[in-house]
């Protein structure tokens, strides 16, 4: 009876319980190129339990906050760095309330896997990126929309690389364009998040890049409109349960505080 009873128990916490009156307008999350993998994971996920329809657009997070700002119909907007959501928050469309930190992130320099041996590179940072960039080039994203170019552009002048930002970087449209450019050699290395080389078993981490105090990777997660619909709402809180942090997790991410 008591083998009953936990089977009952475990049955009953592992399905989803759906509210008759729970909302379940479609939804559509715009998402950092970098979220692709996880969020796709999460959004079958959550299509799975409660039938409610996800629809999930990648890009830069530049070009994404320019979509929102013209009208697209995003009802979620995770960026990659906090500077997009506090863009739209001053136009109007994202309320401050309304938005959180949500996911951290490291980056790392790569190059193909078959090529470089990291052990062959000198220990000084500095040195090592000179090194190892040498007469070909450098994929970082594009600064001007694409966070990680932007952060990379950031440990490229705390190295005091100046000189190497400016002549040898190619600059690519997303994060996984730039590890598409290293992972085909079409660079000789390139910048891009951890998350990222977990994917592309064609690339191999040198180094990691520390980013000075206050440049820190900060993923924000925010509703967009003065309004949002409670369907939004909902995916909004799911995205912050044990079982989508998990998934993240698996996918190189780290859950930051709100606080």
């Amino acid at each position: 009876m008591k083998a009953f009873a936990l089977a009952f128990f475990l049955l009953f916490v592992a399905t989803p319980v759906m509210a008759s009156d729970r909302p379940c307008e479609p939804i559509t999350v715009f998402a950092a190129a970098s979220t692709t993998d996880a969020l796709n994971e999460i959004a079958e996920t959550y299509e799975r339990d409660t039938a409610c329809s996800v629809s999930l657009v990648f890009a830069s997070s530049g070009t994404l906050a320019r979509q929102i700002a013209a009208g697209a119909p995003a009802d979620l907007f995770l960026s990659a760095n906090p500077e997009w959501v506090d863009w739209l928050t001053q136009a109007g469309h994202i309320k401050r309330h309304n938005q959180i930190p949500f996911l951290g992130n490291d980056l790392v320099l790569i190059a193909p896997a078959s090529t470089f041996a990291p052990a062959n590179l000198p220990e000084n940072q500095h040195d090592r990126v000179l090194a190892l960039v040498g007469n070909g080039r450098l994929a970082i994203g594009d600064p001007h929309f694409v966070p990680a170019g932007k952060y990379a552009a950031t440990a490229l002048r705390a190295l005091g690389l100046q000189n190497l930002l400016d002549e040898k970087t190619v600059h690519a449209a997303s994060v996984r364009d730039a590890l598409t450019w290293v992972a085909r050699g079409e660079t000789t290395a390139g910048i891009v998040y951890r998350t990222d080389v977990m994917i592309e078993p064609r690339v191999q981490i040198i180094t990691n890049l520390p980013l000075p105090p206050g440049s820190e990777i900060i993923y924000p997660l925010a509703l967009i409109g003065r309004s949002p619909h409670p369907a939004a709402q909902t995916f909004f809180d799911y995205l912050q349960t044990y079982e989508a942090v998990a998934i993240l997790a698996n996918h190189g991410f780290r859950r930051v505080s709100a606080e």
